[in-house]
């Protein structure tokens, strides 16, 4: 029963020391949970603090881009308004060729008929070279007779 009782007193005295240490290798476990957490508050915080940060300067970008894009809308009107002038010019330019076309052809038709009566009085002209020739020979002739 002595031996017992010791066993006893030994196991007593052994659990709270046994307890005692998983209670610190528990507790160390906590504690490195506990930092790593605060390391992870510490990071959401500074994260959280940069977005709110974006979050105000988003207001004075949206009127910078807003004001950003009213001028280039404004540009693209110029330009819409520069293009839109460039086609009516090209369309007047586009008249005024066709009509100097329409010109030209009425030349080259109105050239061709001066050629072709140039070329009429000119046959006209040897036909009538030809025969002064002939009633020259025949003048000649008859001068000829006549002596």
């Amino acid at each position: 029963m002595k031996q017992t009782v010791i066993l006893m007193s030994l196991i007593a005295l052994a659990l709270p020391l046994a307890l005692t240490g998983c209670c610190r290798v528990e507790m160390a476990r906590l504690e490195d949970d506990l930092v790593r957490t605060k390391g992870e508050k510490d990071e959401l915080q500074a994260r959280l603090a940069v977005l709110e940060q974006n979050r105000d300067q988003s207001p004075v970008q949206t009127q910078e881009l807003t004001g950003s894009l009213g001028e280039l809308q404004k540009q693209v009107d110029a330009f819409i308004s520069f293009r839109e002038e460039l086609q009516k010019r090209e369309d007047d330019l586009n008249k005024l060729r066709a009509s100097a076309l329409a010109e030209a052809q009425t030349a080259q038709s109105r050239m061709d008929q001066l050629a072709a009566a140039l070329q009429a009085e000119t046959e006209k002209v040897r036909d009538l070279q030809g025969q002064l020739k002939h009633a020259q020979t025949a003048i000649t002739e008859l001068q000829d007779k006549l002596k």
